[in-house]
């Protein structure tokens, strides 16, 4: 006789991304409407959003102004992102909550693709859900996913991406042609968001013509891979970045103007010799040095603040934890390695070869990696027992009471002018 139990368990599997997608979307929709103002680059990315759906053709042009002063149309991006903030617009109106609603579902949506990429990366549940759980706590990735900005939207896509590939690399040579097209889809809509994607376009097509060489000697894996290479990488990237552009077109745009939209982009993100207070070097990242004050409000003897920032508790320890399982991994010839290093170190340190200023944020598509390499340390040593595992659950109270203490300062919570002190650990931390 069936055991009662049994025919619950693909149910209680296929709950978990559900449950981790409403989870995190409580969490990130909490106050999501404070503050009723623009923050940071909402001033661009909301603004425009919302002259978007109001059918303003100029917004999506470089060489107009918008008719009312502390905001400006948001041109030097393609506008994927901005495309999925107008979506929150049109479901909630043109208001805080609306702005800020597609952040919140893509920073949802993050958590169940950390859940997946560790699935399948490791073979291993409690891992992924320990991994997807760190992300929510992180307070760089909490913010990001509050926050009418387009940073989110292209890590989520980045994510699918490197899912897919790690799909890719597992297949036999002669039936890589799904993992392909998706690949090549995710690509074009991170590129479709920010050109920042470039990186990973870059590494992953790099991989991806490596293995080509390695089956050249396999006749059905390198007709399978000469096929479908340029269409994954060409063709289906190419088109997604096009179909990006449909209502600029709509709005009365012609192929000119795209043209030379496409070069003033390319001239403001190479010719970039501004400086920000905010801003900050690719190495202070992983240190949580490097902060960004997003929203401040000082109110008689209260301050009330968002502050984008790593959890010290969470990044100190990414660089030691990915560099551990780089090489366990190198050593078994797990085919995560690839993913591994793309997704972390591949999408990190180009940062460091970039001319213009850069900002915390930045490191944003690398926090899911840093999470999954810490997932399977804490993991091993919970399952080793006795002080280790002591230690491991120690560890993760420290993590959720770091993030706990510090909420107040990601979701501008009034704080008195003493327990906003006692919350600048560093002199970087404090407002300049």
């Amino acid at each position: 006789m069936t055991q009662p139990s049994s025919w619950l368990k693909p149910f209680r599997a296929d709950i978990i991304p559900g449950l981790l997608f409403l989870a995190s979307l409580l969490l990130f929709a909490t106050r999501l409407g404070v503050p009723a103002d623009y923050m940071f680059d909402e001033v661009y990315h909301a603004y425009t959003a919302g002259q978007y759906v109001a059918g303003n053709a100029d917004a999506y042009l470089w060489d107009t102004d918008a008719p009312r002063k502390g905001v400006a149309y948001m041109w030097n991006h393609p506008p994927a992102g901005v495309l999925a903030i107008a979506g929150g617009i049109l479901i909630w109106g043109d208001n805080p909550f609306g702005w800020r609603f597609a952040s919140a579902i893509f920073g949802a949506i993050g958590v169940v693709l950390a859940y997946l990429l560790a699935l399948r990366l490791t073979r291993d549940k409690p891992v992924a859900v320990l991994a997807a759980c760190l992300l929510p706590v992180d307070g760089l990735w909490f913010v990001q996913s509050r926050v009418a900005m387009l940073d989110i939207f292209g890590v989520v896509f980045a994510m699918g991406a490197l899912l897919s590939l790690h799909g890719y690399l597992t297949a036999p040579p002669h039936r890589v042609g799904r993992s392909v097209m998706s690949t090549g889809v995710l690509l074009g809509l991170a590129l479709a968001t920010k050109w920042n994607a470039a990186y990973l376009a870059l590494l992953t097509g790099l991989l991806l013509l490596c293995r080509t060489w390695k089956v050249r000697r396999d006749p059905a894996g390198l007709r399978a891979h000469l096929t479908w290479l340029p269409v994954g990488l060409g063709l289906i990237p190419v088109a997604v970045y096009l179909a990006s552009y449909v209502p600029f077109f709509v709005a009365g745009h012609g192929a000119a103007q795209w043209v030379e939209l496409q070069r003033q982009i390319f001239v403001y993100h190479t010719g970039l010799e501004a400086t920000h207070r905010f801003q900050s070097a690719w190495w202070q990242w992983p240190l949580t040095l490097g902060p960004v004050w997003y929203w401040a409000k000082y109110a008689g003897g209260t301050v009330a603040h968002v502050f984008a920032n790593g959890n010290l508790t969470l990044h100190w320890l990414f660089l030691p934890a990915v560099s551990w399982l780089s090489v366990r991994w190198w050593r078994t010839a797990n085919p995560g390695i690839p993913v591994l290093l793309i997704g972390f170190f591949g999408q990190w340190l180009p940062w460091a070869l970039s001319p213009r200023i850069a900002f915390a944020y930045h490191f944003l598509p690398a926090v899911p990696f840093g999470a999954l390499a810490l997932a399977v340390v804490v993991v091993g040593l919970i399952r080793r027992g006795g002080i280790w595992r002591v230690l491991a659950v120690a560890y993760l109270l420290i993590v959720v009471a770091y993030f706990v203490y510090f909420y107040p300062t990601y979701t501008g919570l009034p704080l008195s002018r003493e327990a906003f002190e006692a919350r600048t650990w560093f002199e970087s931390w404090r407002p300049r």
